[in-house]
């Protein structure tokens, strides 16, 4: 297991990277509180927004070249794995200020989600080496993760999800379920722990954590450590449909040790394999199986609140 390596920063000029559509705009607010915030404390502030998640990514390597002491973001998960790319494995510590719907990072690291609060933690300068996730295609395409990654019927239900332009909100969630459930059936996979095949057998869905929580709070691998220099993995096995419904509640608040079909693992490399399925990893589509994870150990450094 990794030692928990806690250091100290002065921090007196930030990037700020914002994605105004986040929350439905509550991050554009957010981030003007933030931004004043840190102002009162005498932090100069570099604001940054991509028109693109493209331009963004870009705006985030030019602020960590630059020499700024945080790339702040404000905004959800997958704005803070856009940022991720661009920090992860650099001495430039990533500070959160929390403007989205999952907040899986912040709830991780205990992050407040009131902005001033956030701004006043970033300003202390304390900030934590943790591991992040490794995602590889066999072609070679690569990224990071900081919290989890989903394939099987949650991811099918996400892009189901996003197909769906009526209802809003969180509704449109729960009628993508119920759509997926109509023609619902395990999937073929093919599943490495370290190289050695561990599953080869139809399951409903996997998910490899680097962190305990997705999808704002749901504790889908409620064991996994930030430290240790392991993934962890939990399957839900093959299943009917009454079983999944029965059963993914307790799956979705962490309790899931006494669940019949669900098993979980560690390992340093994991490799699944389904046919054309989709991964979201903190939140966002990545690319399709067959993929491999692994573990880029003290590649992050995050600001978090005083020990």
């Amino acid at each position: 297991m990794n030692e928990i390596a806690i250091y100290q920063r002065e921090i007196s000029r930030v990037a700020l990277l914002t994605n105004p559509a986040a929350g439905k705009g509550v991050a554009k607010a957010k981030s003007a509180i933030a931004e004043r915030r840190f102002n009162e404390l005498g932090i100069d502030v570099v604001s940054i927004s991509g028109a693109t998640p493209a331009a963004s990514a870009e705006l985030a390597q030019e602020a960590v070249a630059s020499g700024v002491d945080a790339l702040v973001v404000c905004g959800g998960d997958g704005l803070i794995n856009l940022a991720l790319q661009a920090q992860a494995t650099t001495d430039v510590p990533l500070g959160i200020i929390p403007a989205g719907t999952g907040n899986d990072h912040a709830r991780e690291y205990g992050l407040p989600l009131d902005p001033e609060k956030a701004a006043e933690l970033i300003a202390r300068g304390v900030c934590l080496r943790t591991d992040l996730g490794v995602m590889r295609t066999d072609s070679g395409r690569e990224r990071f993760f900081g919290t989890c990654v989903t394939q099987g019927f949650d991811s099918i239900v996400t892009e189901r999800t996003n197909t769906i332009s009526w209802p809003k909100g969180s509704a449109r969630y729960v009628v993508a379920i119920l759509l997926e459930f109509l023609h619902f059936h395990s999937i073929p996979s093919k599943i490495y722990l370290d190289g050695t095949l561990e599953i080869d057998e139809p399951i409903t869905l996997a998910a490899v954590g680097n962190t305990r929580s997705y999808g704002g709070g749901m504790k889908i691998c409620p064991d996994a450590l930030h430290s240790d220099g392991l993934l962890d993995l939990t399957v839900l096995g093959r299943m009917n449909r009454y079983n999944v419904a029965k059963k993914f509640p307790r799956i979705y608040t962490g309790n899931i040790r006494s669940v019949e079909g669900v098993h979980q693992y560690r390992a340093e490399e994991i490799r699944i394999e389904m046919p054309n399925m989709p991964v979201y990893a903190d939140g966002d589509r990545f690319d399709l199986l067959p993929i491999t994870y692994s573990v880029a150990r003290n590649a992050g450094f995050y600001l978090i609140p005083t020990p």
